[in-house]
């Protein structure tokens, strides 16, 4: 029976506690609790980071552990993470796809407050859409968007985040990143040489970045020199296989010099994945008006924006817009002996594959037959000039290759005899201008190509008469010669 009595007493002695503990309770939640008329606000902060590897922490600075205190952003972020204005974010009751309660964009200083929102689960959700955030911080990976907060948001420290200076903060975080560029003038150089005429394939290649899918707005913009003339064959290829001409407008505006823009639909913008390539080729020819000697570049840039409104451009960095170059030589025909110039003489080209040169209206091609190739004659003034041949190779700049070429004489000067050489020539970047690159320096020295006399006169004259009466004395005294010799 004692021990029974005992039994009682603990049970009770427990009761006591606990109905003591729930008492203590109770006086907590109604002293210290949340009113549930109360409202509280939400600051947020858009941060740019350069990696997003290790986010997001759950610790801050002090290594306590975060629960929306405000945070120095270069002591929790690192020294290279900046803020973003122009972000925009909707506050959506309950669900990434609720109501919108509130929203709007980012101030200068990367912040927006959320005011007076009831207790209640919020999801806060970036609209790249419709933000203003200019393209050279076009954004890409996220992490913690949307973030999903619970009203009121309770301190480690005790109490709870209210508002104004003791609201609670959040910081959604992304990386910026961007379309890559790149052009080469065939497959894969920069530079590279051509005839008059001649087509080369350009290539733009273009990676796609982290956060494509949201694009809005993808273009590609190329500006040719007016020495370059578009020769169409416009494709575009996506990872090696072909895009249908359905998922982009092509728009060109003139040939020589002309501006080509590829534009590429919402949908197909949307289909695409980080690290995908995509390749946008067409042809291209040098054209009359091209600076002999000079580069003749274009320029090529993406246009994007994941808001049309508020776009960016990527062009290649300076120095690496592809180019063609071709050139020139200029001659004068002479006798140096008597320093006269000497017109009428009659010239084809030939290269060291041993094809002639034909001239076509502004095409240069190669044939076989040295009677097929164009007739380059020397004028008055003994001068004539080759313009719209290739020298150096691919990969060399325009100031650094030279070719070797020939001189075939097909016609001599009235009372010249003809050459029997040929003679060569080299084409580089100044064989026809002075400096291309600054024209009024005028143009480079001829090379001379010089005649003798000939030794024994063709026409008429004493000297001629005397030569066929020997002719046929000699040809009569062999006649009598053989007769006699058959006797």
């Amino acid at each position: 029976m004692k021990k029974i009595v005992q039994h009682i007493l603990t049970i009770l002695a427990t009761l006591t506690m606990v109905l003591g503990s729930l008492g203590s309770a109770a006086t907590v939640f109604a002293d210290d609790y949340p009113d549930p008329a109360d409202t509280y606000d939400i600051v947020l902060t858009k941060v740019k980071l350069s990696d997003l590897t290790g986010w997001p922490k759950q610790t801050g600075v002090d290594n306590t552990a975060y629960t929306g205190q405000k945070l120095t952003i270069a002591d929790y972020f690192g020294t290279k993470a900046t803020t973003l204005q122009g972000a925009y974010f909707e506050v959506r009751k309950d669900s990434a796809t609720g109501d919108i309660v509130d929203e709007g964009l980012t101030a200068a200083d990367g912040t927006i407050t959320f005011k007076d929102l009831p207790a209640g689960t919020y999801f806060i959700v970036e609209n790249k859409a419709k933000s203003e955030i200019p393209g050279e911080d076009e954004l890409a990976n996220a992490a913690a968007v949307p973030i999903e907060i619970t009203l009121p948001v309770f301190k480690a420290t005790g109490g709870w985040y209210k508002k104004g200076e003791d609201a609670v903060h959040v910081y959604p975080k992304n990386t910026v990143d961007k379309p890559t560029i790149d052009k080469v003038v065939n497959d894969n150089d920069k530079h590279d040489t051509a005839d008059l005429g001649q087509i080369k394939t350009f290539k733009v290649t273009s990676v796609m970045p982290e956060g494509i899918k949201d694009y809005k707005l993808l273009k590609f913009e190329d500006k040719f020199s007016a020495g370059l003339t578009y020769e169409n064959n416009l494709k575009v290829t996506l990872n090696d296989a072909a895009v249908d001409a359905a998922n982009y407008t092509v728009n060109v505006t003139g040939t020589a010099g002309a501006k080509i823009t590829v534009d590429f639909a919402k949908t197909f913008i949307a289909s695409l994945n980080p690290a995908d390539t995509v390749v946008i080729t067409y042809d291209a020819s040098i054209n009359e008006a091209a600076v002999l000697g000079a580069e003749n570049p274009n320029e090529v840039k993406v246009v994007y924006a994941t808001n049309p409104d508020f776009t960016d451009e990527k062009e290649q960095e300076p120095g690496e817009n592809p180019e063609l170059h071709t050139g020139g030589k200029r001659f004068v025909k002479v006798d140096k002996k008597l320093n006269k110039k000497l017109p009428g003489a009659e010239f084809v080209v030939k290269n060291a594959a041993g094809k002639f040169l034909k001239q076509t209206g502004n095409v240069n091609t190669w044939v076989d037959s040295q009677d097929e190739a164009t007739k380059f004659t020397s004028g008055s003034d003994g001068a004539f000039e080759v313009k719209g041949l290739a020298y150096g190779t691919a990969g060399q700049a325009a100031n650094v290759g030279s070719t070797d070429y020939f001189l075939v004489e097909t016609k001599a000067p009235e009372g010249y005899a003809l050459l029997t050489q040929p003679i060569q020539f080299t084409v580089n970047a100044t064989s026809y201008q002075a400096d291309p690159t600054d024209l009024t320096a005028g143009l480079a020295d001829p090379q001379e190509v010089n005649n003798m006399k000939v030794t024994i006169p063709q026409t008429g004259g004493i000297g001629s008469v005397a030569i066929v009466a020997a002719g046929m004395l000699v040809a009569g005294l062999g006649l009598m010669l053989k007769r006699r010799m058959a006797k």
